[in-house]
């Protein structure tokens, strides 16, 4: 049995992907907010051999931090970490992609006032949706303390406009704990 805490939203996004894709070729995923390395890893991983993960940060310090963790984890050289805004993400793209990922907010224990925003978020989201192959997915951990709230607010008043025969959008929060839990969005591509 998998021992994820549903509770902790990173390990739940881990757990859908690796659960979804462990075992398919020929992957390509996007770490679409890179921080300190761990969603870029953990899809290195499950992408295997035959995959690709490309991952991108605006920070240098968010790329040094996820090339390090790389160089001392990896177990394929299947990725490519890009000093670039995710708004920019399509100028890279070549081909159509499995998943993708965004942690929002800002870079753990770095400049708390560097931090994700609406505009660039949603354009990412936005350039990612027509390279979705058939039921791929944009899992996307939102938070409201880098922003009182604005981007989650954003993020929800776009998803709930998306086209429901085209997409699924799944919303997942902790409904019992206090100072704003992080959120959970999920697009999914139906076939």
């Amino acid at each position: 049995m998998d021992n994820s805490k549903y509770g902790k939203l990173v390990d739940f996004v881990h757990m859908l992907i690796k659960t979804s894709y462990s075992g398919n070729e020929n992957l390509m995923f996007i770490d679409a907010t890179c921080g300190n390395g761990f969603d870029t890893l953990f899809l290195s991983n499950v992408a295997g051999a035959k995959g690709k993960v490309m991952s991108f940060d605006i920070q240098e310090q968010a790329v040094e931090r996820t090339n390090v963790l790389l160089a001392q984890n990896k177990q394929f050289d299947n990725f490519k970490v890009i000093k670039d805004s995710h708004e920019f993400i399509g100028k890279y793209l070549e081909g159509k992609i499995d998943a993708a990922v965004f942690n929002l907010g800002y870079l753990p224990f770095s400049d708390k006032t560097i931090t994700t925003n609406p505009d660039t978020t949603l354009k990412a989201i936005e350039n990612l949706l027509p390279v979705l192959k058939d039921e791929g997915r944009i899992y996307i951990t939102t938070y409201v303390s880098h922003d009182v709230g604005q981007e989650i607010h954003e993020i929800i008043q776009y998803l709930n406009s998306l086209n429901k025969s085209t997409y699924n959008v799944i919303h997942v929060k902790i409904t019992n704990k206090e100072n704003n839990p992080p959120e959970l969005f999920v697009i999914e591509k139906n076939a």
